[in-house]
């Protein structure tokens, strides 16, 4: 009895922690910076799929970007301790530093459409936050969007889905396409092999669940690609389990590509954590994060 008591003792000690934390950590908020350098060749026109881990480079160096966006995803306003206000203020922020091209959203407002409502109410506040700063506010659907209805009307977003949208360049004004594609939901997916455009200039390309890539027709991927979709694992395992074992439908976490930057088959990809969680409050080793990512041609 004395050992069964005192292995009892030893997990709890161990257990409880782990629980508190994962409790605990969904209200912390990492604001954080990226760049994406555009490759030389045409390595995004090979056919097979290859996955790079990008180093970590800060968005604030002395080389001005082509362009620099606020891009945040995935806020399922169901469980989502990063307030709106909370994300304002860092939006605010960041353009008062270095003026922001575009606020960009990855997709999934909620977890379940029942509660769309305070969802639509997070990103009009976001949206007003960046109508006061003249900074335009665009977005794309996640697959737990797929049964909302005039969701980005609701949210006071524009859709980036099925469109695309001309910006200049910072430096020089050399032409850059805005696109997006939607999420069709994980149940009969449908994905796309086509963008909204050909690739006459640089793409960067907003797709909620990045592998969606792994879809596209290899002469038709863009240069840059921004997504979220895989909360960068939202509660980490060792084996990578939760995406070996519970989400073994993701293949480019098989292949490595679970938050950040990578080189995947020459684009440039950014892959958010986003700032809320899924169908689980908690998270573990993946803090919430919004991103000031710069764009390099």
């Amino acid at each position: 009895m004395d050992k069964i008591y005192t292995v009892s003792a030893v997990l709890a000690a161990l257990i409880l922690p782990y629980i508190l934390w994962c409790i605990i950590e969904p209200f912390f908020f990492n604001l954080d910076s990226a760049v994406l350098k555009r490759s030389s060749g045409e390595g995004s026109r090979d056919k097979g799929i290859t996955v790079k881990k990008l180093p970590p480079v800060s968005a604030t160096g002395t080389d001005k970007p082509d362009l620099r966006f606020f891009f945040f995803s995935d806020i399922h306003t169901e469980w989502c301790p990063v307030s709106s206000g909370r994300l304002c203020n860092a939006i605010r922020k960041s353009h008062l530093e270095t003026p922001l091209d575009a606020v960009i959203f990855g997709g999934d407002i909620v977890t379940y459409p029942r509660n769309a409502k305070n969802g639509y109410k997070y990103l009009s506040a976001v949206s007003s936050c960046c109508k006061e700063l003249g900074i335009p506010f665009y977005g794309v659907s996640g697959n737990h969007d797929s049964d909302l209805i005039n969701a980005p009307e609701a949210s006071g977003f524009i859709s980036l889905e099925n469109r695309t949208v001309t910006l200049n360049s910072n430096k020089n004004g050399t032409e850059i396409t805005l696109a997006g594609l939607p999420d069709s939901g994980r149940k009969n997916r449908v994905w796309s092999s086509k963008m909204p455009c050909g690739n006459e200039t640089p793409v960067i390309l907003v797709v909620h669940d990045p592998n969606a890539f792994i879809h596209l027709d290899p002469g038709n991927r863009p240069e840059y690609m921004l997504s979220g979709h895989l909360h960068g694992g939202q509660m980490k395992f060792p084996f990578r389990i939760e995406f070996t074992v519970l989400r073994k439908s993701d293949k480019l976490p098989q292949m490595g590509a679970v938050q950040g930057p990578y080189d995947i088959s020459g684009t440039k990809v950014f892959i958010s954590r986003g700032l809320g969680c899924g169908l689980l409050p908690f998270r573990f080793l993946s803090v919430p994060e919004a991103t000031v990512i710069g764009i390099f041609l």
